[in-house]
Protein backbone atom coordinates (compact mmCIF):
# COMPACT_ATOMS: atom_id res chain seq x y z
CA UNK A 1 0.00 0.00 0.00
CA UNK A 2 1.19 3.57 -0.37
CA UNK A 3 2.54 5.51 2.19
CA UNK A 4 -0.06 8.69 2.55
CA UNK A 5 2.42 10.34 4.68
CA UNK A 6 4.50 10.84 1.86
CA UNK A 7 2.12 12.46 -1.11
CA UNK A 8 2.41 16.34 -0.34
CA UNK A 9 -1.11 18.25 -0.40
CA UNK A 10 0.86 20.98 -2.44
CA UNK A 11 1.69 21.02 -5.91
CA UNK A 12 0.98 19.29 -8.94
CA UNK A 13 1.91 15.61 -10.42
CA UNK A 14 4.48 15.26 -13.12
CA UNK A 15 3.35 14.92 -16.25
CA UNK A 16 -0.26 16.64 -14.77
CA UNK A 17 -1.24 20.18 -16.06
CA UNK A 18 -3.64 22.20 -14.37
CA UNK A 19 -6.15 24.09 -16.42
CA UNK A 20 -9.72 25.96 -16.32
CA UNK A 21 -12.82 25.27 -18.39
CA UNK A 22 -15.52 28.47 -18.73
CA UNK A 23 -19.27 27.28 -18.56
CA UNK A 24 -21.75 29.55 -19.27
CA UNK A 25 -21.09 31.86 -15.92
CA UNK A 26 -18.85 29.79 -14.34
CA UNK A 27 -15.18 28.43 -14.26
CA UNK A 28 -14.35 24.80 -13.32
CA UNK A 29 -10.52 24.54 -12.23
CA UNK A 30 -9.33 20.58 -13.60
CA UNK A 31 -6.12 18.80 -13.98
CA UNK A 32 -5.16 16.44 -16.69
CA UNK A 33 -2.44 14.14 -16.84
CA UNK A 34 -0.74 12.59 -20.32
CA UNK A 35 -2.55 10.71 -23.10
CA UNK A 36 -1.83 7.36 -21.98
CA UNK A 37 -4.82 5.35 -22.44
CA UNK A 38 -8.83 5.64 -22.19
CA UNK A 39 -10.25 8.82 -20.94
CA UNK A 40 -10.88 8.67 -16.85
CA UNK A 41 -13.03 11.40 -14.99
CA UNK A 42 -12.57 10.94 -11.60
CA UNK A 43 -15.03 12.85 -9.46
CA UNK A 44 -14.47 14.36 -6.25
CA UNK A 45 -16.76 14.09 -3.80
CA UNK A 46 -18.26 16.91 -1.66
CA UNK A 47 -16.16 19.27 0.56
CA UNK A 48 -13.18 17.63 -1.32
CA UNK A 49 -10.52 18.78 -4.52
CA UNK A 50 -8.78 17.57 -7.32
CA UNK A 51 -6.10 16.74 -4.49
CA UNK A 52 -7.57 14.16 -3.31
CA UNK A 53 -6.66 12.01 -5.68
CA UNK A 54 -3.25 12.61 -5.80
CA UNK A 55 -2.61 9.20 -4.10
CA UNK A 56 -3.73 7.16 -7.11
CA UNK A 57 -3.14 9.84 -10.13
CA UNK A 58 0.36 9.19 -11.06
CA UNK A 59 -0.29 5.12 -10.77
CA UNK A 60 -3.76 5.68 -13.09
CA UNK A 61 -2.53 8.46 -15.17
CA UNK A 62 0.54 5.28 -16.81
CA UNK A 63 -2.46 3.50 -18.52
CA UNK A 64 -5.28 5.97 -18.40
CA UNK A 65 -5.85 9.82 -19.61
CA UNK A 66 -6.80 11.19 -16.28
CA UNK A 67 -8.93 14.39 -15.81
CA UNK A 68 -9.77 15.25 -12.31
CA UNK A 69 -12.10 18.16 -12.08
CA UNK A 70 -13.11 20.94 -9.19
CA UNK A 71 -16.63 21.05 -8.64
CA UNK A 72 -18.56 24.25 -8.54
CA UNK A 73 -18.38 25.60 -4.37
CA UNK A 74 -14.71 23.28 -4.67
CA UNK A 75 -10.96 24.27 -4.80
CA UNK A 76 -10.68 26.52 -7.48
CA UNK A 77 -13.96 26.59 -8.94
CA UNK A 78 -16.16 29.24 -9.15
CA UNK A 79 -19.26 29.38 -6.14
CA UNK A 80 -22.21 29.46 -7.10
CA UNK A 81 -24.55 29.99 -3.54
CA UNK A 82 -27.93 28.40 -4.40
CA UNK A 83 -26.83 26.98 -7.06
CA UNK A 84 -25.99 23.60 -6.20
CA UNK A 85 -27.54 20.39 -7.27
CA UNK A 86 -27.16 16.94 -8.48
CA UNK A 87 -28.38 17.75 -12.09
CA UNK A 88 -26.67 21.30 -11.67
CA UNK A 89 -23.29 19.61 -11.57
CA UNK A 90 -24.32 16.82 -13.52
CA UNK A 91 -24.68 19.26 -16.36
CA UNK A 92 -21.43 20.84 -15.88
CA UNK A 93 -19.37 17.84 -15.95
CA UNK A 94 -21.35 16.83 -19.03
CA UNK A 95 -20.72 20.02 -20.65
CA UNK A 96 -17.15 18.99 -19.61
CA UNK A 97 -16.80 15.55 -21.11
CA UNK A 98 -18.14 16.62 -24.52
CA UNK A 99 -16.04 19.88 -25.03
CA UNK A 100 -13.15 18.87 -22.61
CA UNK A 101 -12.45 15.17 -22.73
CA UNK A 102 -14.11 15.00 -26.25
CA UNK A 103 -14.63 11.44 -26.49
CA UNK A 104 -16.65 8.80 -24.14
CA UNK A 105 -15.09 8.18 -20.74
CA UNK A 106 -14.87 5.84 -17.63
CA UNK A 107 -16.27 7.69 -15.11
CA UNK A 108 -15.08 7.17 -11.55
CA UNK A 109 -16.16 9.58 -8.50
CA UNK A 110 -16.44 9.54 -4.64
CA UNK A 111 -19.81 9.94 -2.36
CA UNK A 112 -21.71 12.27 -4.06
CA UNK A 113 -18.97 12.47 -6.81
CA UNK A 114 -20.41 8.86 -7.31
CA UNK A 115 -23.91 9.85 -7.13
CA UNK A 116 -22.49 12.18 -10.06
CA UNK A 117 -20.74 9.34 -11.75
CA UNK A 118 -24.43 7.68 -12.09
CA UNK A 119 -26.23 10.67 -13.07
CA UNK A 120 -23.99 10.78 -16.34
CA UNK A 121 -24.12 7.18 -17.09
CA UNK A 122 -28.30 7.81 -16.60
CA UNK A 123 -28.54 10.92 -18.15
CA UNK A 124 -25.06 11.04 -20.91
CA UNK A 125 -24.97 7.62 -21.71
CA UNK A 126 -23.28 8.28 -25.03
CA UNK A 127 -20.19 9.96 -22.87
CA UNK A 128 -19.65 7.08 -20.32
CA UNK A 129 -18.31 3.57 -21.05
CA UNK A 130 -18.48 2.14 -17.85
CA UNK A 131 -18.90 3.89 -13.77
CA UNK A 132 -16.62 2.99 -11.02
CA UNK A 133 -19.41 4.35 -7.86
CA UNK A 134 -17.10 4.66 -4.64
CA UNK A 135 -19.13 4.58 -1.67
CA UNK A 136 -21.93 6.71 -2.92
CA UNK A 137 -24.62 7.96 -0.44
CA UNK A 138 -27.37 7.20 -3.09
CA UNK A 139 -30.18 6.97 -1.11
CA UNK A 140 -29.22 8.25 2.34
CA UNK A 141 -28.13 11.74 1.20
CA UNK A 142 -31.41 12.14 -0.86
CA UNK A 143 -33.88 14.40 0.94
CA UNK A 144 -36.35 13.68 2.81
CA UNK A 145 -34.59 10.56 4.25
CA UNK A 146 -31.51 12.78 5.01
CA UNK A 147 -33.45 14.37 7.83
CA UNK A 148 -33.68 11.06 9.92
CA UNK A 149 -29.66 9.74 9.15
CA UNK A 150 -28.66 12.10 12.21
CA UNK A 151 -25.15 11.36 12.25
CA UNK A 152 -24.82 12.57 8.40
CA UNK A 153 -26.87 15.61 8.46
CA UNK A 154 -24.90 16.80 11.88
CA UNK A 155 -21.52 17.02 10.29
CA UNK A 156 -22.70 19.23 7.26
CA UNK A 157 -24.74 20.80 9.80
CA UNK A 158 -21.42 21.38 11.32
CA UNK A 159 -19.61 22.57 8.35
CA UNK A 160 -22.66 25.24 7.99
CA UNK A 161 -22.61 26.55 11.99
CA UNK A 162 -18.56 26.76 12.13
CA UNK A 163 -17.03 27.18 8.57
CA UNK A 164 -19.84 29.61 6.83
CA UNK A 165 -19.26 32.14 9.86
CA UNK A 166 -18.02 35.47 8.63
CA UNK A 167 -13.55 36.03 9.23
CA UNK A 168 -11.13 32.95 8.87
CA UNK A 169 -11.94 29.61 8.28
CA UNK A 170 -12.32 27.74 11.76
CA UNK A 171 -11.04 24.40 10.91
CA UNK A 172 -9.77 23.71 14.54
CA UNK A 173 -13.31 24.76 15.34
CA UNK A 174 -14.35 22.42 12.54
CA UNK A 175 -12.34 19.09 14.10
CA UNK A 176 -13.18 19.92 17.81
CA UNK A 177 -17.05 19.23 16.89
CA UNK A 178 -16.32 15.88 15.06
CA UNK A 179 -17.03 12.62 16.85
CA UNK A 180 -18.17 9.03 15.59
CA UNK A 181 -21.31 7.35 17.15
CA UNK A 182 -20.54 4.56 19.70
CA UNK A 183 -22.24 1.48 20.09
CA UNK A 184 -25.56 1.52 23.21
CA UNK A 185 -24.48 5.61 23.62
CA UNK A 186 -26.43 8.68 22.33
CA UNK A 187 -23.03 10.80 22.97
CA UNK A 188 -20.84 10.61 20.48
CA UNK A 189 -16.91 10.28 21.09
CA UNK A 190 -15.37 13.37 19.94
CA UNK A 191 -11.93 13.66 19.27
CA UNK A 192 -10.09 15.04 22.29
CA UNK A 193 -9.26 18.54 22.89
CA UNK A 194 -5.67 18.41 23.35
CA UNK A 195 -5.38 16.02 19.83
CA UNK A 196 -7.13 19.26 18.22
CA UNK A 197 -4.52 21.70 19.83
CA UNK A 198 -2.03 19.89 19.32
CA UNK A 199 -2.49 19.39 15.57
CA UNK A 200 -2.96 23.45 15.43
CA UNK A 201 -0.05 23.70 17.31
CA UNK A 202 1.72 21.81 15.57
CA UNK A 203 0.69 23.48 12.02
CA UNK A 204 1.31 26.88 13.57
CA UNK A 205 4.80 26.39 14.42
CA UNK A 206 5.77 24.33 11.09
CA UNK A 207 4.02 26.61 8.38
CA UNK A 208 6.69 29.39 8.57
CA UNK A 209 9.14 26.46 7.35
CA UNK A 210 7.20 24.84 4.56
CA UNK A 211 5.55 27.97 3.15
CA UNK A 212 5.45 26.29 -0.18
CA UNK A 213 3.22 23.38 1.45
CA UNK A 214 0.97 24.89 3.80
CA UNK A 215 -1.53 22.07 4.84
CA UNK A 216 1.65 19.48 4.94
CA UNK A 217 0.88 19.35 8.80
CA UNK A 218 3.59 16.55 10.06
CA UNK A 219 2.35 13.37 11.20
CA UNK A 220 -0.63 13.54 9.65
CA UNK A 221 -2.08 11.24 7.28
CA UNK A 222 -2.66 12.36 3.79
CA UNK A 223 -6.53 12.14 4.21
CA UNK A 224 -6.57 14.77 7.18
CA UNK A 225 -4.04 17.17 5.70
CA UNK A 226 -5.58 17.34 2.34
CA UNK A 227 -8.63 17.78 4.26
CA UNK A 228 -7.57 20.77 6.23
CA UNK A 229 -7.16 22.38 2.53
CA UNK A 230 -10.32 21.10 1.28
CA UNK A 231 -12.28 23.05 4.07
CA UNK A 232 -10.71 25.84 3.79
CA UNK A 233 -11.81 26.39 0.08
CA UNK A 234 -15.18 25.17 0.04
CA UNK A 235 -18.25 26.51 -0.19
CA UNK A 236 -20.42 25.16 2.81
CA UNK A 237 -23.66 26.58 0.92
CA UNK A 238 -23.35 23.31 -0.62
CA UNK A 239 -23.82 21.40 2.79
CA UNK A 240 -26.97 23.69 3.20
CA UNK A 241 -27.74 22.40 -0.01
CA UNK A 242 -27.94 18.65 1.01
CA UNK A 243 -29.73 19.34 4.14
CA UNK A 244 -32.14 21.15 3.23
CA UNK A 245 -33.01 18.98 -0.51
CA UNK A 246 -31.71 21.35 -2.95
CA UNK A 247 -28.98 19.27 -3.84
CA UNK A 248 -31.41 16.46 -4.88
CA UNK A 249 -34.01 18.31 -6.20
CA UNK A 250 -35.24 16.85 -9.17
CA UNK A 251 -33.71 13.84 -8.79
CA UNK A 252 -34.65 10.59 -8.50
CA UNK A 253 -32.03 7.87 -7.70
CA UNK A 254 -34.16 4.66 -8.53
CA UNK A 255 -34.88 6.43 -11.89
CA UNK A 256 -31.23 7.27 -12.30
CA UNK A 257 -30.02 3.41 -11.74
CA UNK A 258 -32.59 2.19 -13.69
CA UNK A 259 -31.21 3.62 -16.79
CA UNK A 260 -27.39 3.02 -15.96
CA UNK A 261 -26.57 0.93 -18.89
CA UNK A 262 -23.26 0.61 -19.15
CA UNK A 263 -21.54 -1.60 -16.71
CA UNK A 264 -21.04 -0.09 -12.93
CA UNK A 265 -18.22 -0.91 -10.38
CA UNK A 266 -19.73 -0.18 -6.75
CA UNK A 267 -17.20 0.43 -3.97
CA UNK A 268 -18.70 -0.28 -0.79
CA UNK A 269 -17.28 0.89 2.30
CA UNK A 270 -18.00 0.16 5.61
CA UNK A 271 -21.67 0.91 6.85
CA UNK A 272 -23.61 0.18 9.80
CA UNK A 273 -27.06 1.58 11.83
CA UNK A 274 -26.72 3.59 15.01
CA UNK A 275 -29.98 3.50 17.18
CA UNK A 276 -29.67 7.41 17.75
CA UNK A 277 -27.47 8.68 15.09
CA UNK A 278 -29.12 6.86 12.17
CA UNK A 279 -26.32 5.52 9.06
CA UNK A 280 -22.64 5.60 9.71
CA UNK A 281 -21.28 5.46 6.57
CA UNK A 282 -22.84 5.91 2.87
CA UNK A 283 -24.32 2.21 2.21
CA UNK A 284 -26.68 0.20 4.59
CA UNK A 285 -27.92 -3.19 4.06
CA UNK A 286 -31.45 -2.42 2.66
CA UNK A 287 -29.73 0.27 0.23
CA UNK A 288 -27.13 -2.38 -1.63
CA UNK A 289 -29.95 -4.45 -2.33
CA UNK A 290 -31.77 -1.46 -4.12
CA UNK A 291 -29.31 -0.86 -5.61
CA UNK A 292 -28.70 -4.68 -6.70
CA UNK A 293 -31.89 -4.63 -7.94
CA UNK A 294 -32.17 -1.53 -9.65
CA UNK A 295 -28.49 -2.19 -12.11
CA UNK A 296 -28.51 -4.42 -14.85
CA UNK A 297 -24.94 -4.87 -15.08
CA UNK A 298 -23.38 -4.39 -11.69
CA UNK A 299 -20.57 -5.71 -10.09
CA UNK A 300 -20.17 -4.98 -6.37
CA UNK A 301 -17.05 -5.03 -4.22
CA UNK A 302 -16.67 -4.76 -0.50
CA UNK A 303 -14.24 -2.77 1.18
CA UNK A 304 -13.31 -2.79 4.57
CA UNK A 305 -12.73 0.69 6.27
CA UNK A 306 -13.29 3.88 5.69
CA UNK A 307 -15.65 6.14 3.05
CA UNK A 308 -12.28 7.62 1.56
CA UNK A 309 -11.03 4.35 -0.25
CA UNK A 310 -8.93 6.44 -2.79
CA UNK A 311 -7.44 8.32 -0.21
CA UNK A 312 -7.49 5.94 2.85
CA UNK A 313 -6.68 2.77 0.64
CA UNK A 314 -5.40 3.80 -2.32
CA UNK A 315 -3.26 0.81 -3.89
CA UNK A 316 -6.78 -1.12 -3.36
CA UNK A 317 -8.53 1.82 -4.81
CA UNK A 318 -6.49 1.07 -8.39
CA UNK A 319 -6.38 -2.40 -8.08
CA UNK A 320 -10.31 -2.76 -8.20
CA UNK A 321 -10.32 -0.33 -10.50
CA UNK A 322 -7.63 -1.33 -13.22
CA UNK A 323 -9.32 -5.05 -12.88
CA UNK A 324 -12.84 -4.01 -13.30
CA UNK A 325 -11.32 -2.25 -16.21
CA UNK A 326 -9.35 -5.03 -17.59
CA UNK A 327 -12.40 -7.20 -17.36
CA UNK A 328 -14.56 -5.25 -19.72
CA UNK A 329 -11.62 -5.11 -22.24
CA UNK A 330 -11.72 -8.48 -22.59
CA UNK A 331 -15.26 -9.07 -22.39
CA UNK A 332 -15.27 -6.19 -25.46
CA UNK A 333 -17.28 -4.00 -23.14
CA UNK A 334 -15.40 -0.69 -23.92
CA UNK A 335 -15.84 -0.67 -27.14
Amino acid sequence: MAKLTRVSVSGIPQGFQEHSFTIENITLNYVEGPQNGPSLLLIPGQMESWQGYKCVMPQLAQRFHVFVPDLRGHGKSTWTPGHYSYNICGNDLKTFLEQVIKRPAIVAGLSSGGVLAIWLAAYAPEDVLAVIAEDPPIFSSIWPRIQDEKFMSRNFQIAMDVLGKPGPRDVEGYFSHMGIPIEGKTELLNIPKIIVKGMFLLDSLTRPLRPKRPFDVPLLPFNMRAGYKFLCEYDTDFSRATIDGDLSKGFDPEDALRRVGCPMLLLKADAYRHDTWGIVGAIDDDDLQRIVSLVKDLQVVEVAGGHEIHMQQPQRYIDELTRFVDGLGEEGKLS
